[in-house]
């Protein structure tokens, strides 16, 4: 397996080879949580990566909530990797997070993952509803066309 660095320093020239055509071609859309420019269910999935639970420091626990939530909005499952601060101890937003997803339908788990790019960082953030009738009346307007 190639090793971590080798492996973002490859996504990140893919990235930018891509972006100015993906910029023209309308695949790269600016965004900003906690509110972004998509449909409700417009998505299978959201991915945050390096961002949430890595800046706990910076970012309040209601930021971190108020952006899975818009994320939730706009897909139908959400991963957040990795799980981690800036300084490779667990998040301290990621209980109270958690906890509130749960307590408003939403299946919460927190899966290990082959990739570590920080140390113990291995785990990400699984989130989907287990049954949610605004999510689903949302996500039924995006899929019916209009008469």
């Amino acid at each position: 397996m190639e090793q971590p660095g080798n492996v973002r320093m490859s996504a990140m020239e893919i990235f930018l080879a891509d972006f100015e055509t993906g910029k023209q071609e309308g695949r790269y859309i600016a965004g900003e949580l906690p509110s972004l420019p998509f449909k409700s269910g417009q998505f299978d999935i959201a991915l945050s990566s390096h961002f949430l639970f890595l800046y706990s420091a910076h970012l309040s626990a209601e930021f971190h909530l108020q952006a899975l939530q818009e994320m939730l909005r706009v897909a139908r499952e959400v991963r957040v990797f990795p799980l981690l601060a800036l300084d490779s101890t667990p998040s301290s937003h990621l209980d109270f997070v958690s906890k509130h997803l749960e307590n408003h339908g939403f299946g919460v788990e927190v899966k290990r993952v082959p990739y570590e790019f920080q140390r113990g960082g291995n785990e990400m953030l699984a989130i989907k509803p287990v049954y949610n009738p605004v999510f689903e009346r949302d996500c039924a307007k995006v899929r019916s066309p209009s008469i």
